[in-house]
């Protein structure tokens, strides 16, 4: 049987960042739903960490299971309105519901907008023509958000409110309607119809191309002194580096924290040739990012391209050294002091709050403030050392049309009978009539 998730829930990366409210209203929804008698194992909501497995193709599998999906529930927030994906899912759910009005002239209420964290401004037309309040979720819904109810009292009556109605809504939905599915979606020919509606933040939005750069082990050689293989792949790009290992890989996590800051990005290998990568990088207006395996850092594959890097001044590349602490592997002295002798020069800077660029030991809460902080200050750096670019060559511009000879304005005549306000000229114009 084909999948149909139940539900799809579309959320902002950046409102999630080491809360874990998001996966906490998931559950929530999902018991709720089971509560009021929705069998959803047949068809397991959709929950991009829990969903996307190890290797996948992750824009593949969103457009896969938003153009299957019975229904969306999209956490809206200053947020959501400037992430490139969110308005993508939205945009690319929206469709199906059109086609479905088109064929049936029937109005699905499938897209279900949940107040997440309050707009600065008005809620985005494209989101308030549906319904996202009933008087019954109270004033303190509108007020702090759906994030702000669980936050502040996770069980208690106002939140519970909210989630009992979205899960009837959700449940009438998916029993009731089948929508036309959108076969092979393809996200990235969809448009956001919100994309930058709302100011983000403080510093607004940033825009320019990331460069990923991954050192990390694989499970065929697995890397010196590593015995856990669940953390591992077949390529390096297939590292899970927190424990229990969680889905997505770190290098998809990394992705949607990038586009969530509204750049691009690219991923790559790190090789023999990184120095000259990250030069050529910066030459061309990109940052770049290194994303590193303590464990395999120490391998010949990666310690001297990492040391040449450290012996260098990149001054828009940052290094991020995930770690969790419940690793019990990753709690080895040895294997933090040989780290510390591959980013010898480096190593002084680390987690400095005022210099972000160089991070290790970072904990799973902590990957996306951080990477995300990395990612801003780089950009910020490189806006001060940008490289110049030349106008193509072509013919010059035509002169600007103006005066070949200063202007002189007429003398007036002293003649106290002119009336006021009449130039000289308009007094010779009269006399000739």
């Amino acid at each position: 049987m084909e999948r149909e998730p139940y539900f799809f829930l579309s959320y902002a990366r950046r409102d999630d960042r080491g809360s874990a409210f998001v996966g906490r209203f998931y559950d929530d929804l999902v018991e709720e739903l089971d509560r009021l008698g929705a069998d959803c194992s047949g068809q397991q909501p959709f929950l991009d960490v829990e969903r996307i497995g190890l290797g996948m193709d992750w824009e593949s599998t969103l457009g896969s299971e938003i153009g299957h999906c019975r229904a969306l529930v999209a956490l809206c927030s200053p947020s959501y309105v400037n992430s490139l994906y969110c308005g993508k899912e939205w945009a690319a759910f929206e469709s199906r519901l059109l086609n479905y009005r088109e064929q049936t002239d029937i109005e699905v209420p499938a897209l279900i907008p949940v107040l997440w964290v309050p707009l600065h401004h008005a809620m985005p037309s494209e989101i308030s023509r549906y319904q996202y309040f009933e008087p019954a979720m109270g004033q303190e819904y509108l007020e702090q958000g759906l994030m702000g109810l669980l936050r502040s009292a996770p069980g208690g009556r106002a939140y519970r409110a909210v989630l009992e109605l979205v899960a009837k809504r959700v449940r009438h939905v998916a029993d009731l309607f089948r929508l036309p599915r959108a076969q092979d979606l393809d996200l990235r020919t969809v448009r956001s119809p919100f994309e930058g509606r709302e100011p983000a933040g403080p510093g607004g939005r940033t825009t320019g191309h990331v460069r990923v750069f991954i050192a990390a082990g694989v499970t065929d050689p697995l890397p010196t002194g590593r015995q856990r293989r669940e953390y591992y792949g077949p390529s390096p790009l297939d590292w899970t580096p927190y424990h229990p290992p969680v889905h997505p890989t770190v290098a998809y996590r990394a992705q949607r924290v990038i586009i969530d800051e509204g750049c691009t990005s690219s991923l790559e290998v790190v090789d023999g040739g990184l120095g000259e990568k990250l030069d050529e990088a910066m030459h061309h207006n990109q940052t770049s990012v290194l994303l590193v395996d303590a464990w395999a850092a120490r391998e010949s594959q990666y310690r001297a391209p990492l040391s040449d890097y450290d012996r260098q001044n990149h001054p828009v590349t940052g290094v991020l050294v995930p770690c969790h602490d419940t690793d019990e592997e990753s709690g080895d002295e040895e294997l933090w002091t040989d780290v510390q002798q591959v980013f010898r020069r480096n190593w002084m800077r680390r987690n400095d709050p005022y210099d972000p660029l160089f991070q290790v030991q970072v904990e799973r809460h902590r990957f996306e403030d951080r990477l995300a902080q990395m990612v801003v200050v780089a950009q910020n750096r490189l806006m001060e050392k940008a490289v110049p670019r030349r106008l193509p060559a072509g013919l010059s511009a035509p002169p600007m049309p103006g005066l070949s000879v200063p202007f002189t304005p007429p003398s007036r005549t002293d003649d106290p009978t002119d009336p006021p306000g009449r130039t000289p000229l308009q007094k010779d114009q009269d006399d000739e009539h």
